[in-house]
C-alpha cells in the first residue's frame, strides 16, 4: 500500500510539473506596425520571451516580453552583445530598432532590445490609450491644478480597468522589467552582457545588476548616460532646473554679439511674457484649436531642451512664441504628439513605484516650486499623480542603493533639463570602477553626441581603459552657434514633408514636370544657337527662370536641414530671401508668354510647356508662402 502511494505521489507533483509552463523563447517573424523597413536586414530577429507576471508563482498569469535581436554582420563577432534598456519608463523601444543599431557604434557585437513588460509590442498592454486620453485634456483650456486633477483621474481609471482584467499591475515596475532582462539573456544563451542605459534605462541597468546577483550571467561593461541613481533622484523641483537651462542658454545667447542683437534682453522678455499667458493664453489653430497657456508653452520648450542641437534655435523659438507667431507649431507639433500618444500605463507604475521612498520629501518640494516659479512650471504628467497618490506601496528594495565594481562609462550633460549632472556623480560614486565625464552644453542623452559617440566606441572596445576626453575640450570652447537670421517661413517645412516624407506623389509631379520640361528644352535650344537657329529668347528666359527658382528652392531647402535644430519649423538660411522676387520675375514673364502666345496664335507644346511649368512653380511658391504678396 505504501509502495503505491509513493508511486501515486510522484506521479501528481509529474503531472504539476508538466502542467506548470516554463520560461521560454519564442522567435517569430516581424510584428512591428511597419516590417518594410526591415527587408533589407535578415539579420534582426524578432521574438517574445515567456515569462510569469509574478516570478514568485508560476501557475498564474504568463506574459510576453516583445525582443528585438540586431545580430552582428561582422565575421567574428564578439561573443557578449549590447543589451539596451529603453528611457522614459515605459516608453516603446522596439520601433527604435533601426535607429539605434545604427547609432550604438559596436558593429562587432550583437544588440538586443526589448519592450518593458505592459508597453509596447509586449502584451498585455497596460492602458495603452492613456496618450490618447491625455491629449483630449490638452486640448481643454484647463489652469494647472485642474489639468492635474483630470490627469490623475484618468490613472486611477486605468488601474480599476486593470484590476477588472485580472492584471496586478504591482507586478510591472522596475524589479520585475528586469528579471525579465536577466531571463531574456539567459534565455538567448548569453553568459557575458554589455548594459547600455539613457536617463530611465540607467534605473533598468542597476535593477539587471541586482537581479544578476547569483546568476551565471557576467556584467562586462556599463555604459549609464544622464543617470537616474536608485533611491535619490526623484525631485518635486524639476521645473528649478528647467528654468536653469533655459537661462544657461539665453546667457549664452547675450554674451554672443549677434545672438544679442537679434534677441536683446530676451531672458527677461520671455520671463515677462510667461507671466502675461498665465491670464492671457495663446491659440494655436492647427488642426484642432489648442489654448496655449503657460504650463504647455514650457511643456513644448522643456521637450526641446532634451536635443542640445536645437539649442541654437531656441532664442528664434521664444521670440515666435512671445509674438504669438505660431506657425512654426504646424511642424512641431504632430511630432511632440506623437511622442505623448506613447504614454501607457507601465509608464506611471514604473515612475511612481521608482520613486515612492521620496514621496513626502518630493511632495514638499513640489508645492514649494508651484509657489516660488509658477511662471516656470510645466506638464511632467506624472508628478502631480506621484506626490499624492496612495495605491502603490513602497518596494524597500528601491531604498538600497545599488552599487557595481564592473567598468562604467558615467556620463552627463550640464545642460540636461530632466537628470541634472548632480545625479550622475552620484551614481559614479556608486560605481567604484568608473570613468565619469560631464558634456559641456549637451543636453539629455550624451552618446547622441560625435564626441559621445567616440568615447562610447573606445569604451566599448576596452572598458579597462579610460576613453580619451579630448573632445570634450572642444565642446566647452565651442559657443552655441546661434541661428541670427533667416528667410522667415514657416510654410517651407511642409512641402519637404510631402515630398521627402510622405513621398506625396502629386507633390512629386508638380516639381519633378516642369524642372523636366525646363531642362530638355533648354538643351533643346543650345543645339539649335550651335546650329545657328533661331529661338525664342522669352520662352527661353522663362524656362531657365524656372530651372533657377527650384533649383535654388531645393538647395537651399537641403542646406537647412543640413544645418539642423529646429530652421526648418521657421523658414529657410537667410540666402533664400531672393526667392520671393523670383517669384515674381515668373509671373511677369509667364503672362508675357501667354499674351504672346495669344496674339500669334501659336499653340504649340513648348508654348504650352512653358505656361504650364510656370504655373506649377507659382502654384508651389504660393502654396507654402514663397511670395511677396
Amino acid at each position: 500500500m505504501k509502495k503505491y502511494f509513493i508511486i501515486s505521489l510522484i506521479l501528481t507533483f509529474s503531472i504539476n510539473a508538466l502542467s506548470q509552463q516554463s520560461i521560454s523563447i519564442e522567435k517569430t517573424d516581424c510584428f512591428l506596425d511597419d516590417c518594410d523597413q526591415f527587408k533589407n536586414y535578415p539579420n534582426i530577429e524578432f521574438g517574445h520571451l515567456n515569462v510569469p507576471e509574478d516570478y514568485e508563482n508560476h501557475t498564474g498569469r504568463w506574459i510576453k516580453v516583445a525582443f528585438t535581436l540586431v545580430k552582428s554582420t561582422m565575421d567574428n563577432p564578439e561573443p557578449d552583445p549590447i543589451l539596451v534598456f529603453g528611457g522614459g519608463w515605459g516608453q516603446p523601444e522596439l520601433n527604435r530598432t533601426l535607429w539605434q543599431s545604427n547609432m550604438i557604434p559596436a558593429k562587432n557585437r550583437d544588440i538586443i532590445l526589448f519592450d518593458y513588460r505592459g508597453s509596447g509590442y509586449s502584451r498585455p498592454k497596460l492602458c495603452p490609450d492613456l496618450g490618447e486620453k491625455h491629449l483630449e485634456i490638452i486640448k481643454q483650456d484647463l489652469d494647472f491644478d485642474a489639468f492635474n486633477e483630470k490627469i490623475n483621474q484618468q490613472f486611477y481609471a486605468c488601474f480599476d480597468e486593470l484590476q477588472k482584467r485580472g492584471i496586478d499591475y504591482r507586478l510591472y515596475g522596475t524589479e520585475s522589467k528586469t528579471k525579465d532582462a536577466l531571463k531574456l539573456i539567459e534565455q538567448l544563451g548569453y553568459t557575458t552582457v554589455n548594459l547600455f542605459g539613457v536617463s530611465n534605462g540607467t534605473m533598468g541597468i542597476q535593477g539587471f545588476i541586482r537581479a544578476a546577483e547569483g546568476s551565471k550571467v557576467e556584467i562586462r561593461s556599463i555604459y549609464s548616460d544622464s543617470n537616474i541613481p536608485m533611491r535619490d533622484f526623484q525631485q518635486g523641483d524639476l521645473s528649478v532646473l528647467y528654468k536653469e537651462v533655459i537661462e544657461k542658454i539665453l546667457d549664452d545667447c547675450a554674451k554672443n554679439r549677434d545672438c544679442n542683437a537679434a534677441y536683446p534682453n530676451l531672458k527677461e522678455r520671455f520671463r515677462n511674457f510667461l507671466i502675461e499667458t498665465m491670464s492671457k493664453p495663446l491659440t494655436y489653430n492647427g488642426e484642432s484649436e489648442i489654448v496655449f497657456n503657460t504650463y504647455l508653452i514650457n511643456s513644448v520648450i522643456h521637450q526641446l531642451l532634451y536635443n542640445s542641437t536645437l539649442h541654437k534655435d531656441i532664442p528664434l523659438l521664444l521670440e515666435a512664441f512671445i509674438a504669438n507667431e505660431l506657425d512654426f507649431l504646424d511642424g512641431i507639433y504632430p511630432v511632440l504628439e506623437e511622442i505623448l500618444l506613447e504614454s501607457n500605463g507601465t509608464a506611471i507604475i514604473n515612475y511612481t513605484y521608482d520613486w515612492k521612498a521620496r514621496q513626502a520629501e518630493v511632495s514638499k518640494e513640489y508645492e514649494e516650486t508651484k509657489k516660488s516659479i509658477p511662471e516656470y512650471m510645466w506638464t511632467d504628467f506624472w508628478l502631480d499623480f506621484y506626490t499624492k497618490d496612495s495605491t502603490i506601496a513602497l518596494n524597500p528594495r528601491d531604498t538600497i542603493p545599488v552599487t557595481s565594481d564592473v567598468p562604467a562609462l558615467v556620463v552627463a550633460g550640464t545642460y540636461d533639463p530632466f537628470t541634472a549632472p548632480e545625479y550622475s556623480r552620484i551614481m559614479n560614486e556608486r560605481y567604484s570602477n568608473s570613468y565619469y565625464f560631464e558634456f559641456p552644453k549637451v543636453g539629455h542623452s550624451v552618446f547622441v553626441t560625435p564626441c559621445g559617440q567616440k568615447m562610447l566606441n573606445e569604451f566599448l572596445k576596452q572598458p579597462e581603459a579610460e576613453p580619451s576626453s579630448e573632445c570634450l575640450e572642444n565642446l566647452a570652447s565651442t559657443p552655441i552657434p546661434f541661428t541670427t537670421s533667416i528667410y522667415a517661413n514657416s510654410k517651407v517645412s511642409s512641402l519637404i514633408k510631402k515630398v521627402a516624407i510622405d513621398r506625396n506623389l502629386l507633390w512629386i509631379v508638380i516639381l519633378f514636370v516642369p524642372f523636366l520640361l525646363a531642362l530638355i528644352y533648354i538643351f533643346r535650344e543650345v543645339i539649335r544657337v550651335i546650329r545657328k537657329k533661331t529661338y525664342s529668347a522669352l520662352r527661353t528666359v522663362l524656362f531657365l527662370s524656372v530651372i533657377i527658382f527650384l533649383v535654388g528652392l531645393g538647395y537651399y531647402m537641403l542646406a537647412t536641414v543640413n544645418l539642423g535644430g529646429l530652421t526648418l519649423f521657421f523658414g529657410l538660411i537667410d540666402e533664400a530671401w531672393w526667392l520671393p522676387w523670383f517669384s515674381l520675375v515668373i509671373i511677369i514673364l509667364g503672362i508675357l508668354q501667354l499674351y504672346r502666345m495669344i496674339k500669334e496664335s501659336k499653340y504649340t507644346f513648348w508654348n504650352f510647356g512653358a505656361i504650364v511649368s510656370a504655373v506649377l512653380v507659382l502654384i508651389t511658391a504660393f502654396g507654402h508662402g514663397i511670395h511677396l504678396f
